[in-house]
Order: structure tokens, then C-alpha cells, then sequence
């Protein structure tokens, strides 16, 4: 083996043994977390009691539905196309351009709380458009 190849397999060995250490995060109380749940947006329990308050029961179930979310690199403009969030119609205006992309991965999270912290995260605000009715139609974003 020469000396070349011999730094090629050292410097691969490394890089294994690297990789496989960084297979999981141990939590305080002993409980393994998955790299998948610890996202850069991730942070714990999201608050979202009165995000998005509605009378409107088939809405209400529909943004407490909870579900797996992986988001990688999201941009303003992608994110409401995105499963979960795309079953609904979105009226937004004055979304950011350029801002900083949204990474959020979460085994179980209501749509509601997912709404919550994309707007945080970009600072939109979010409400309902309603027709004469009353009905809810469309979520409003602002930037």
C-alpha cells in the first residue's frame, strides 16, 4: 500500500466511524431521540392554544389533525403547497423573499401548531377570511 493510499483508507475509516457515532441523541431522562426530531426548528412543545380560533368544527378537527412533518429548506412560497398544509386554500400577500429558510422535523405535530411556527418563524400574521356567512374560506397570510 502506498503512502497515498494508506491516508485515503485512514481518512475513510474516520469518516465511518464518525458517521456512526452520531447515530442518536440520548435525552436527559435516558430516552433516545432520533436525529429526525432534533431539527433546527424543532425546540419542544409548541403553544398554539387560540392560534387560529374558529367556531367552525370541520376546520378546527382539520388543523388539530396531527401528523410526521420533515421540512428541509422551505421558502415562504413553497411552504403552504406542502403536505400537510395544501388541503386548504391560503391568500397571502407581502410574503418575505430571501428569508431564511424553514427546517422543521416533528413525529407529531397538529397543523395548527405547524402554522404556528411558520408564522413565528417568519413573523406572518395568519387569520381566516369568511364569506357572508361567516364560514371560514381561506387562511390569510401576511408578511
Amino acid at each position: 500500500m502506498t503512502f497515498r493510499k494508506g491516508w485515503i483508507f485512514t481518512a475513510s475509516l474516520a469518516l465511518i466511524f464518525g458517521l456512526v457515532s452520531c447515530e442518536t441523541t440520548p435525552k436527559e431522562d435516558g430516552e433516545v431521540l432520533t436525529p429526525s426530531e432534533t431539527g433546527e426548528n424543532s425546540g419542544g412543545p409548541i403553544n398554539a392554544a387560540g392560534f387560529l380560533k374558529t367556531d367552525y368544527d370541520p376546520l378546527n378537527k382539520w388543523l388539530d389533525e396531527r401528523f410526521e412533518v420533515d421540512y428541509k429548506h422551505m421558502t415562504p412560497q413553497l411552504i403552504f403547497d406542502q403536505v400537510p398544509l395544501n388541503d386548504i386554500f391560503y391568500e397571502t400577500s407581502d410574503l418575505p423573499s430571501g428569508a431564511p429558510a424553514f427546517n422543521f422535523s416533528s413525529s407529531d405535530v397538529s397543523r395548527r401548531e405547524l402554522l404556528k411556527k411558520i408564522s413565528q418563524h417568519w413573523k406572518l400574521k395568519m387569520s381566516f377570511t369568511e364569506d357572508a356567512s361567516g364560514k371560514p374560506t381561506a387562511v390569510r397570510v401576511e408578511g
